[in-house]
This record gives structure tokens, sequence and C-alpha cells, in this order.
């Protein structure tokens, strides 16, 4: 039987790493080729790496497909970038075109184009408080995300995990704490005034703050005790995902995992931003909407 062919965009990720350690507990014989955003050296270039994808060059993911030497029977899309340090609701539209630019039509012109038989990507708890008041652009890029994997669970599957130390995480509470810094967004001043009295650099703080939240509002889907969410709890998730009869949304907080099929959490903060909304719910994957 022809060994299954796993495609990871993004694979120096903490995810992608943990994704490719989900498909080898998966599939034994499976065939796994990475992007890498580095240039392809002169000497010795890896057999299973395509090089030169950079998603802050949009063009980029045109090097996928001439480099590949199977079709793609799955996809991983790890890559996640757009402006944060400001509440969804205040996004402006430049800042979420632009988040979209790189974490979403580059995974649907993917998809057009390699016809993967399963597309996995990632998300987060994007509608609790202690994101809602800085995670800015990036909100409605997991929503639009997250709309398209229930709508095409057979197609399309996300992983929603909680929050987790790691480069990424760190360059979030660098943008976040700018903000807070500027009290320059409803709820700014409290943030602040909070992250100074605990003595914390202020991403230890945000992690905290953020946990607080996920143990207090996820606590009805949990099963088992809170735990902050850490790298390898990815692991379970994906491969969950990577499971025939999963769901749209795999959720992963700690040592719980659970799935669901629809929406549950279409936050008020974020309708109220138009424009913004009105774009996440415009993607499906018919393509027609890629830039």
């Amino acid at each position: 039987m022809k060994p299954k062919h796993y495609l990871v965009v993004g694979a120096s990720s903490v995810a992608g790493q943990k994704a490719i350690e989900a498909i080898r507990g998966k599939d034994a014989n499976a065939k796994i080729t990475v992007t890498t955003s580095k240039v392809l050296p002169a000497e010795n270039p890896a057999a299973d790496t395509i090089y030169g994808v950079d998603l802050s060059k949009p063009d980029s993911i045109r090097n996928i497909r001439p480099a590949l030497s199977a079709p793609v029977d799955v996809l991983v899309f790890c890559p996640a970038f757009g402006m944060v340090g400001y509440p969804a609701e205040l996004a402006p539209i430049e800042d979420v075109e632009a988040c979209f630019d790189f974490s979403v039509r580059p995974v649907l012109s993917l998809i057009d184009e390699l016809n993967p038989g399963l597309t996995i990507g990632f998300s987060s708890y994007y509608w609790l408080h202690s994101l809602e008041v800085a995670y800015g652009s990036m909100a409605f890029a997991k929503y639009a995300l997250e709309k398209l994997a229930v709508e095409n669970p057979n197609h399309i599957r996300i992983v929603r995990a909680g929050l987790f130390p790691s480069k990424s995480l760190r360059g979030i509470c660098l943008l976040i704490q700018r903000g807070v810094q500027k009290e320059n967004f409803p709820g700014a001043t409290q943030l602040k005034t909070d992250w100074k009295a605990s003595g914390l650099s202020f991403s230890d703080y945000f992690t905290q703050f953020a946990q607080g939240y996920e143990k207090k509002d996820l606590a009805q889907y949990l099963t088992a005790p809170y735990r902050g969410t850490e790298e390898k709890d990815l692991v379970g998730a994906i491969g969950a995902a990577l499971e025939p009869n999963a769901k749209g949304i795999i959720n992963v907080v700690g040592d719980s995992v659970w799935q669901e099929d629809r929406l549950n959490h279409v936050p008020d903060f974020m309708a109220r931003n138009k424009e913004a909304f009105r774009l996440a719910e415009s993607f499906d994957i018919r393509h027609q909407n890629i830039a």
C-alpha cells in the first residue's frame, strides 16, 4: 500500500514539530515533507524539505507544488501572524487583511492547488476575556479557520489549544505589553496595574492571567483537573485530528481533550467590528475570494 504523504508547512514551529511527532506516532510509514523559510543550501539540501517558503512574501507558497515529489494526502498548516496588543473589537480592517494574507489565504490557496484529503490548522480560545482584550486581528483569522472546519469537518480540522510557553507566545506578549504600557485600549490601565503589582515579567504574568480564565471559563468542558497546557499536549490533540471520524474542532487544555462540531462561542465583541467580522465570515473552500 502506498504510504500517505504529509506536508507540514511551518515545521520549525512548536506546532510543526508536534505535528511531525503525532504523524509518526499514528503512521509509521508516513512520508513527511516540510517547508522552511531558509534559502536552499548550495550543498546537501534535505530531500524532504522545501526551501524558501516565507509567508511574509505571499508568492513564496508558489514554491511548494513544483518541489513536491508526490500528491499530498494531509496538509498541516502552522504559520500564523497578525497584529495584536489591542482588542479585536478595535482591529483596523487593514490589520485584519494583512493577518489573513499570512494566516488564512495561503492555506486556502494550498487546499485549492494541492487538493489534500485533510487539512489541519491551529487556533486558540480567542473569545476568553484574557485574549479579548489584546488579541487584535488574530481573533478574526482563528474564527475564519474554525468556521471552515465546522462546515467541512471531513476536509478541515482545527486543533484549538490552551496557552502554552513558546517563542510565538513571547512575541505576542511583547506586543501586548507595548499596548498595555501605552494604556491605549479599554482595560489596559487595570491590566498594567495588576501586572506591576504581581512582580512578574509581563510574559509570566500574562500567561497566568490567561490560564486563570481558561481554568474558570472552560471548567465545564475539562475531562481532567486543570493544568496549564504544555507543548507535549499538542501531540495527542493532533493525533485525534488525524482520526477518520474526528469532528471539526479538537480542543486541548492540559490533559483534557474534547471535540466540537459547531462554534459555540461567537463573541459579540467580534461581531461589533462589522467589517472585519464580515471578512472572516466570507471565506469558504471554493476560494473565490483568494487574492
